[in-house]
């Protein structure tokens, strides 16, 4: 199974931490975020890697070429990544995508056990969903019905349960890889500025997409300096606690 990771964006809101350093290379833990994301896939035989790259790919290209081991890498230019969204990214990645995929976002901290969730529902694509970090409108809000999204957004109010929030991680199983093209294609076809948070909700109509909850696990989406802080100095060291425990215990 394939994974693209969506990391061609400027990173604004990081400013100016992403002056001269694309936020993928920012440093959580002595390791930059991209380099815990390939060390995690490795961990979990998820060893093919598309990178989606634009903003200082220069920087991107030269760290993953030092970097984990045991990957076979595929890298991607985003040539318009100043004025496109995260779909346009996953468009671009396209030749990759005949077989089930995953995705996810360049910016996210998290405990490698989450990606066991992704292998949970085989033949079911799914959306990683934690409980809700934060309530400044930039959460990404998953709504169900037994489990079937029903509605995914920010500053979102639909029917259904609310699940939690969304990681920025999805699955996107064989059998509606088809699908999945075909709403890329009139997604990004209408508007180049989408996210793909459009390709869910999109799944979630056509009652094609899964909650994967992840329980307690720790994790954070990295969107602003404060985060940054946050994720040095209580998410990280709540992954390592957590990877100990899972450690020590028997068996």
């Amino acid at each position: 199974m394939i994974t693209v990771i969506l990391s061609a964006g400027v990173g604004r809101r990081l400013a100016p931490l992403t002056h001269n350093l694309p936020k993928a290379l920012i440093e959580i833990g002595s390791r930059p975020l991209l380099g815990h994301m390939l060390h995690a896939l490795r961990q979990y035989d998820l060893s093919e890697v598309v990178l989606v790259v634009g903003h200082q790919r220069e920087l991107i290209e030269a760290a993953v070429n030092q970097g984990e081991g045991g990957l076979k890498l595929h890298l991607v230019h985003n040539q318009r990544y100043a004025d496109s969204g995260s779909l346009y990214s996953l468009w671009l990645a396209r030749q990759y995508l005949q077989e089930a995929f995953v995705f996810m976002d360049a910016d996210l901290l998290f405990n490698p056990q989450i990606l066991a969730g992704l292998q949970a529902q085989p033949d079911k694509s799914c959306l990683l969903v934690g409980p809700l970090t934060g309530d400044s409108g930039e959460e990404v809000k998953v709504y169900h019905h037994q489990g079937r999204v029903t509605a995914i957004g920010k500053n979102l109010q639909a029917e259904g349960a609310l699940a939690g929030e969304a990681l920025g991680i999805v699955k996107i199983a064989a059998p509606e890889v088809p699908l999945a093209l075909e709403l890329m294609a009139e997604l990004v076809q209408a508007n180049q500025q989408a996210e793909h948070e459009e390709l869910s909700q999109a799944l979630a109509q056509h009652q094609r997409l899964w909650v994967q909850d992840i329980g307690d696990l720790s994790w954070l989406e990295i969107d602003f300096p404060e985060d940054v802080i946050r994720a040095r100095e209580l998410v990280w060291p709540a992954i390592q606690q957590q990877l100990t425990a899972k450690a020590s215990r028997p068996g």
